[in-house]
């Protein structure tokens, strides 16, 4: 049996596979996996190691003698909450998470307080199954629950332990209270989701849950709280949002729209929510971007006239992350070298020596933007709802606090109209979610006010998907 020495970081580790394993399958099964938001298509080439000093793709590489692999340096994405934290611990604490595609956010909560304490991130390990939903449902159908569900119970437990240290070590925190995509949460319960990736997509549960820690493995809390799902599609992540932005004034609506590695769009009144997906693919989250990448260090994440960027820990440029590709797209735009179609002379775009922008890229992100934006429109058309009917934008998402809102408009991911009713949270579930363990608010009116719109088959949304891909 061939030997594979893992180098990662200072750790080595050695282990025995059967010739002709694909070096994927090994490191996942050895908990040091390289991700692959491509699902292991061999398309994205973010799975990139090196084997005896030469550069392969880990999906692609088959082991048939012994090797040594060394993987790049794993780097947490620099992602805010956008709450306040105390740093004060108190007697009565619970801990809040929220389990994003991409991101995992952990928070202490003081009850007596009513404050975030202290909150933890690390990115979400299941990016080494695939950067989307549909990436993990297909998995979970072809391989089931266990390896998803094992991998991301032992990343919350370790959040745990990173969160409960020092001064914080003696907290008593009797419960977790979880929020989430519907997809994430059946994956964290160690359900299997394989029926949300086919028609009619139903999921095996929308309800929220109350469990015992024990009975799915998390340690240090006895009891688990999930908020409740809207569709297979609207989790329990956009129902935190909901109950943390709270309800317009009467007559008027909101808008609540969720950019992360998937799009969901809401809006709502007092007693209406209309809800739906965009399907916009991971863009934001750079997996089928070709230098695109998460908000680690060496990220660009701003771009001005004249070529100016700047990069996430001042590092040499690596790639660029969500706010960074619409900088530069906006700019490019303007400037003639993206024309209104979106068409590019030159097929590659060099940002520094290392990023540069290809064609593909920019009709990845005219897909992306199109599908947001149309989507918005459908739901107001849907509903009869005017540009001046609407109170508040918010838009949720790790990037867009730093997002430059005239940027955003002018490619047209979102409506110039409602520009100065923009308002930015960074983490609407985290928030959502430390407000109902605080409040313990009724959300049953939310599910029952709820109405999803499948837009896959929509007429109004296909008409408006095809206008709104150009640059105009």
């Amino acid at each position: 049996m061939p030997e594979i020495k893992i180098i990662s970081g200072g750790s080595i580790k050695t282990v025995n596979a059967e010739k002709g394993t694909p070096l994927s399958k090994i490191l996942k099964e050895n908990d040091t996996a390289a991700e692959h938001p491509c699902g292991g298509l061999g398309i994205c080439k973010k799975c990139t190691v090196t084997v005896n000093g030469k550069e392969e793709l880990s999906c692609r590489y088959i082991v048939e003698d012994d090797i040594t692999v060394v993987l790049p340096e794993k780097q947490n994405i620099v992602s805010v909450s956008g709450a306040r934290e105390s740093g004060r611990l108190t007697e009565n604490v619970c801990l809040c998470l929220d389990i994003g595609t991409t991101t995992l956010a952990l928070a202490i909560v003081s009850l007596d307080e009513k404050s975030v304490v202290k909150i933890v991130t690390r990115s979400n390990p299941q990016r080494a199954f695939g950067a989307d939903v549909i990436s993990r449902i297909d998995y979970c159908r072809k391989n089931g629950v266990n390896d998803l569900h094992r991998t991301i119970v032992d990343a919350v437990n370790a959040m745990i332990d990173e969160l409960l240290v020092g001064e914080f070590a003696g907290a008593k925190t009797e419960k977790l209270y979880v929020a989430g995509n519907t997809t994430m949460l059946h994956l964290f319960f160690g359900v299997d989701c394989s029926s949300l990736g086919e028609s009619p997509y139903t999921p095996a549960f929308l309800d929220g849950k109350d469990i015992s820690a024990g009975n799915i493995g998390i340690v240090r809390v006895s009891e688990i709280i999930s908020l409740p799902n809207l569709s297979a599609f609207v989790g329990a992540d956009i129902v935190a949002g909901l109950n943390y932005v709270g309800l317009p004034e009467s007559g008027k609506y909101n808008l609540l729209i969720d950019l992360g590695t998937n799009a969901e769009v809401v809006m709502f009144t007092e007693n209406k929510f209309l809800c739906t997906t965009a399907a916009a693919g991971p863009c934001f989250e750079g997996a089928n971007i070709s230098c695109g990448m998460s908000a680690v260090e060496g990220a660009i994440y701003a771009y001005e006239e004249g070529g100016k960027y700047a990069v996430i820990g001042n590092k040499e440029a690596r790639g660029m992350c969500a706010t960074g590709l619409i900088d530069v797209i906006c700019e490019l735009v303007k400037d003639g070298t993206i024309e209104d179609s979106g068409y590019m002379e030159d097929e590659e775009f060099e940002i520094s020596d290392k990023v540069s922008l290809s064609g593909e890229d920019v009709r990845q992100f005219q897909l992306a933007k199109s599908a947001v934006y149309s989507a918005v429109l459908s739901l107001m058309k849907i509903g009869g709802v005017s540009f001046d009917d609407i109170e508040k934008m918010y838009v949720s998402g790790g990037f867009s606090a730093k997002m430059k809102i005239d940027n955003a408009v002018y490619v047209g991911l979102l409506p110039k109209e409602l520009k100065d009713r923009f308002s930015p949270i960074n983490n609407s579930s985290l928030l959502g979610t430390v407000k109902f363990a605080l409040e313990n608010n009724d959300l049953s009116s939310i599910s029952a006010s709820s109405k999803y719109i499948d837009l896959s088959a929509n007429p109004i949304f296909s008409e408006l998907f095809i206008e709104n891909m150009f640059f105009e």
